[in-house]
């Protein structure tokens, strides 16, 4: 089998399992990963497409995050906080929660999220679980879609604003 056969494959059993999800659940977020250890975002991209969503691009610093963001409109991300160019997570997340997108923060560093979480709906810590991830998409699902919250296990809620 070639690569491209390989990837054509890979990318029909993408679309059969996120429109398999869309029939369950409803609907599929289109979003991006924002993380600075290329395992840490294969991992996120993965379970998220596992789990349907449409994983538009990775970005590792701030200015290729607002740059990714611009040219693809993701409707959610999964942020650290800590990337490449330093403590940017937190500057990432209030200019996409600005712009309409519904952020999750994915961060070894939890202690340094401000008291109004930066814009984001919720945290899962590093080192997070596939159960911890799936919880926060399941959270910035409803966010963009308007459903009710599931309850959270692994999640921490941002404060009502």
């Amino acid at each position: 089998m070639t690569l491209a056969a390989h990837s054509d494959k890979n990318e029909a059993y993408r679309v059969i399992l996120s429109h398999t999800w869309q029939k369950e659940r409803g609907y599929a977020l289109r979003l991006i990963v924002i993380e600075d250890e290329p395992f840490i975002a294969l991992d996120l991209q993965t379970l998220a497409m596992a789990a349907g969503h449409e994983v538009l691009g990775v970005a590792d610093s701030l200015i290729d995050a607002v740059d990714l963001a611009s040219r693809r409109a993701p409707e959610a991300a999964l942020v650290d906080l800590n990337l490449r160019d330093g403590m940017t997570g937190v500057e990432i997340s209030r200019r996409l929660a600005n712009s309409g997108v519904a952020v999750g923060f994915i961060t070894g560093n939890a202690e340094e999220i401000p008291a109004d979480f930066a814009g984001a709906v919720a945290v899962v810590e590093k080192p997070f679980t596939p159960d911890g991830v799936q919880e926060l998409l399941d959270l910035l699902q409803s966010t963009v879609g308007g459903g009710a919250p599931p309850p959270q296990r692994f999640a921490r809620m941002a404060p009502p604003r």
